[in-house]
């Protein structure tokens, strides 16, 4: 086969392929060493969700990957509070709680605390970049909304 017939028959898959989008966020803890990684992936250019995914990690202790329920397109943010211990974190993805220790790297789903905790910041878009966006003093309730 031709090298220019091969790149001719390529192309559709370089068009199929163009709408992946695959975005990394981390919320650095304790140095690189020791974060939460917010993972975020468009598979198709026609996927109207983003497939979540939390990366608890503490090295060299652990490192751990947890799947989050896949969000739609415009409400992918996920917010990150204080989770009232040492090393314990807890996530909010629209009404869904989950709780993370990035000492084990242990994971777990959670009701709604009954008083909002302390936010630390929101994986969200900024500047035409996914980011974790650290909150603010004066930072309100309406953190997913931003």
């Amino acid at each position: 086969m031709t090298r220019p017939l091969r790149l001719l028959l390529l192309l559709p898959l370089a068009a199929f392929l163009a709408g992946c989008e695959i975005d990394n966020a981390a919320y650095m803890i304790d140095g690189k060493e020791h974060a939460l990684i917010l993972n975020r992936e468009k598979p198709y250019f026609w996927s109207s969700e983003y497939k979540l995914a939390i990366v608890v990690s503490n090295m060299p202790s652990c490192q751990r990957r947890y799947d989050l329920k896949p969000a739609r397109l415009a409400a992918a943010n996920v917010s990150v509070y204080d989770g009232g211990e040492p090393e314990r974190y807890l996530l909010r993805q629209g009404s869904r709680w989950y709780a993370v220790n990035s000492g084990n790297c242990a994971f777990a789903v959670v009701a709604a605390p009954d008083v909002r905790p302390a936010l630390v910041g929101v994986y969200r878009r900024k500047d035409d970049a996914f980011a974790f966006v650290p909150s603010k003093p004066a930072d309100t309730v309406a953190d997913e909304d931003r």
